[in-house]
């Protein structure tokens, strides 16, 4: 059979090639009566969570009976920064009959974080390092007839050794993707290298007239004979029709490996690969020996070349190009990193929909199948390895880089999608004492190894917003340096974004640069009337991501740029107003579209699109005068409230609106020519509306716990003896203070303790007294800023009785962090 370069079951993988009407199916599990057979093996494995590199003696039953992808840390991260980083065991049992071991039997795995170690009938066969790559190793020969037990030992702990040392994304464990068992004839085109497929195919001049083809493939000779072999390679397009043709004959010695080069026709006439229309050629590549076709495999390829210019931008087939595009992480909420073929699926259709012409895959290799559909669906792609902030100087960790970025170049190497490979982020470095990086001679030997592996693509190296690379002279090295520049989110304002860009630009006059990260975080909870840095709410989300696109229509020299991130991901050491994620995404960890999807969706894509923002602010208070925005790429809006209509706009598209106490129904109407959409919804208006909630131990109806937040200094809660106010923020904030209006009379003073929470049941006391009697509204500061989400006051009277009147109370939040992790002092370039 084709050798399975989709890593996925056949059924699942027909259901979704049809879905998507893409041609040219690359070879799933169907079986042939030649070649190479692939069956996924995802079912009936034991777990057990032991932190022992021993194989267990514990018995079958002492494991939990799984299904593969899989992690041990789908939920421990959303709940803790502390998640489990250790080893754990994975059993699994394959029966073969005599037939079945005259054939060679591999098992591959397709990623294992973050390094694995197989046993066979407990024999070591493969200890892999590296949680990203597939790997692959080779059963023949010691497998028995009947049962084999399998044994595989999984590590995410951390190693000085292996990359990522750290970074602001969580480190999974597991077998997080498929298993498969591959069976071969004897006489196969190569498995084992780099569990790459055996071959490679790739053009290295190409124009709209002509294009020329290379392929080579590796036999691999089980025989104990030397071997004739014949190499024979047919090209298809879309139609059927063969447009080039090649073979090649050589000899094999038993018990090698013989790389062999296939002459090609040039192509007369290529039809080009673009994100717009992503053409793709079947390239056949079978193996033949003594008049026998014993193993093909398939590689779709797309005819297409490009240029990175420093002065004009991005070319692709010879036409400008800017790159307008995201940055991926892969996985999800409560699955972690064990996400199925759909899940891939449904975020490049997402990613497709928005107009995006290209994408990072960050910070690391990802599913093959998101490459396959990435070439099919038509989005350019940079992908990298692992190598992320820390760096150890031991030379197995550079070792360990070499070994991650050939994985991920040979297992990858056939995608025409991919143009850049990425040899780093945001690495820390210093001056090594000859005014060089002390990391210069790692990235440097990175890129040339990449320049050896790969004739065609170009390297790419990231940093964040600050001038060390220039000052120590990393950024000579890579072909494009990539910036992260979160202007208005870690620092500054987002009016600077053009200003750094061109210095750098200046500082860079000969180097092509591309923005690798832009972005700020929201919470689709969080609105404002008042946006504000870091404030996290949807409007200053919007608001940021609306001025740098305008910013960056403006600087045509610039390659292009990539939107941090799309989607919200797991960041469990983070704290934010939804601890343990970071929310930077154009959708929710859980995929559901931010207001800022159709925002972005509205600038990039052809696709006509009318949003009316924000129907998640469902309750509104405060002034009655709103502004009221659509995101669209239509001629022509027109907005009415409660059915009246507030006039057309072909531009702005901002009205004023009067909201009504009560429920206000808001609706869009855009027209292009004879197209019409619509977008609305209702939302609850009063002025006394708060954003925030609050509840009492006790209260009575004349003066009830609501009259703390509404805004009327005349009204008051007021109960007896010992009780509490808790105040709920809605969410996690900077608390410095809170503030409290006191009923004073006759100087009245009240006996307080303050606490504060973040989820609500566990407690910190943040101040124990009493109130000033001088002072009718008094700020109590914490000795710390506080993120927290829950205050409590507990009062017991005061100087003259035990009662507690209280008139208004609010806290004093700040939007700026006093003391910064570690991720945000590298957003900051710090």
């Amino acid at each position: 059979m084709k050798y399975n370069i989709i890593n996925r079951s056949t059924v699942l993988l027909v259901l979704v090639f049809c879905a998507l009407n893409l041609f040219a199916q690359i070879s799933g599990g169907e079986r042939h009566p030649f070649g190479s057979q692939s069956v996924i093996i995802n079912d009936n494995w034991f777990y057990l969570e032991k932190d022992s590199e021993q194989i267990p003696t514990e018995s079958d039953n002492d494991y939990e009976k799984i299904a593969l992808p899989h992690t041990w840390n789908a939920q421990d991260v959303l709940e803790t920064k502390d998640y489990r980083r250790a080893g754990s065991w994975y059993r699994k049992y394959l029966t073969f009959s005599k037939e079945q071991l005259d054939q060679r039997q591999y098992l591959k795995f397709n990623a294992a974080g973050q390094q694995a170690k197989v046993y066979l009938n407990g024999e070591e066969l493969i200890h892999h390092i590296g949680g990203y790559s597939a790997f692959i190793c080779e059963l023949t020969g010691k497998l028995k007839p009947g049962k084999n037990k399998i044994d595989v030992w999984v590590s995410n702990a951390d190693s000085r050794n292996i990359a990522p040392r750290s970074g602001d994304f969580n480190f999974y464990g597991g077998l997080y993707r498929s298993v498969e068992l591959i069976s071969s004839p004897k006489l196969t085109i190569s498995k084992k290298y780099f569990a790459s497929s055996g071959v490679r195919v790739w053009s290295e001049k190409v124009s709209a007239d002509l294009a020329d083809l290379h392929i080579s493939a590796r036999v691999d000779n089980g025989t104990n004979k030397r071997s004739k072999i014949e190499i024979i390679a047919i090209v298809q397009d879309k139609m059927g029709h063969v447009v080039s043709t090649g073979k090649s004959r050589s000899k094999v010695n038993p018990g090698t490996t013989e790389l062999v080069k296939v002459a090609m026709t040039d192509v007369v006439n290529p039809s080009l690969w673009s994100p717009e229309h992503p053409e793709l050629y079947q390239v056949k590549i079978e193996l033949h020996s003594k008049g026998q076709l014993l193993d093909e495999v398939v590689v779709n390829h797309g005819f297409r070349w490009y240029e990175f210019t420093a002065d004009k931008g991005f070319f692709l087939n010879g036409k400008a190009y800017k790159l307008k595009g995201l940055n991926r992480h892969q996985d999800n909420y409560g699955e972690g990193n064990a996400v199925s073929l759909e899940h891939h699926l449904r975020d490049i259709k997402l990613i497709k929909e928005l107009g995006v012409n290209w994408l990072r895959l960050a910070h690391y290799q990802q599913d093959d199948y998101v490459l396959q559909l990435c070439d099919k669906m038509g989005i350019l792609v940079w992908e990298e390895i692992p190598y992320v902030n820390k760096t150890s100087f031991e030379p197995e960790f550079e070792q360990n880089l070499q070994s991650m970025m050939k994985d991920l170049i040979n297992q990858h190497f056939n995608h025409s999608c991919i143009i850049l490979w990425g040899m780093g982020n945001e690495v820390w470095m210093g001056d090594r004492g000859d005014g060089k990086a002390n990391i210069y001679d790692i990235v440097k030997n990175l890129n040339d190894l990449v320049h050896s592996e790969d004739p065609v693509r170009k390297t790419v190296f990231v940093n964040g917003d600050n001038n060390r690379p220039i000052d120590f002279k990393v950024y000579e090295i890579p072909d494009v340096f990539g910036y992260n520049l979160y202007r208005g989110w870690y620092g500054t304002h987002y009016n600077t974004f053009t200003e750094r860009v061109n210095e750098l630009h200046a500082m860079m006059p000969n180097k092509p640069l591309i923005i690798s990260e832009f972005g700020a975080g929201s919470d689709v909870r969080v609105h404002t009337e008042n946006p504000l840095r870091q404030d996290f709410s949807i409007e200053y989300q919007n608001n940021f991501l609306e001025s740098h696109l305008n910013q960056i229509d403006k600087i045509d020299w610039l390659c292009g740029v990539n939107w941090w991130s799309f989607a919200d991901f797991g960041a469990a050491h983070r704290g934010d107003t939804k601890p343990h994620i970071n929310q930077k995404g154009l959708v929710t960890f859980d995929r559901h579209k931010k207001d800022i999807f159709y925002l972005l969706k509205s600038k990039w894509s052809k696709e006509p699109v009318l949003y009316l923002e924000t129907p998640t602010w469902e309750e509104r208070g405060g002034d009655a005068n709103k502004v009221y925005r659509v995101f669209t790429n239509m001629n022509e809006v027109e907005l009415f409230h409660n059915g009246k209509s507030l006039g057309k706009q072909t531009n702005g598209f901002k009205w004023n609106v009067v909201l009504t106490k009560g429920i206000n129904k808001l609706k869009a109407i855009g027209v292009n020519s004879d197209l019409v959409k619509e977008h609305g919804f209702e939302l609850f208006y009063d002025n006394t509306v708060s954003e925030y909630t609050v509840k009492a131990s006790g209260e009575s109806v004349e003066n009830p716990a609501s009259f703390l937040i509404d805004r009327n200094p005349e009204t008051f809660w007021c109960a007896k003896g010992d009780c509490f106010v808790e105040l709920d923020l809605q969410r996690i904030r900077l608390v410095n203070g809170l503030k409290i209006q006191f009923y004073n009379l006759a100087k009245t003073s009240y006996k307080l303790k303050i606490q504060g929470s973040v989820d609500g049941e566990n407690w910190k006391e943040l101040f124990s007294g009493t109130s000033n009697k001088n002072a009718q509204i008094e700020s109590f500061i914490f000795s710390k800023q506080e993120e927290i989400r829950y205050l409590k006051v507990e009062g017991s009277g005061n100087n003259l009785n035990d009662v507690n009147n209280y008139r208004e109370i609010s806290p004093i939040l700040s939007f700026e962090k006093q003391e910064k992790n570690l991720y945000e002092k590298v957003g900051a370039g710090e």
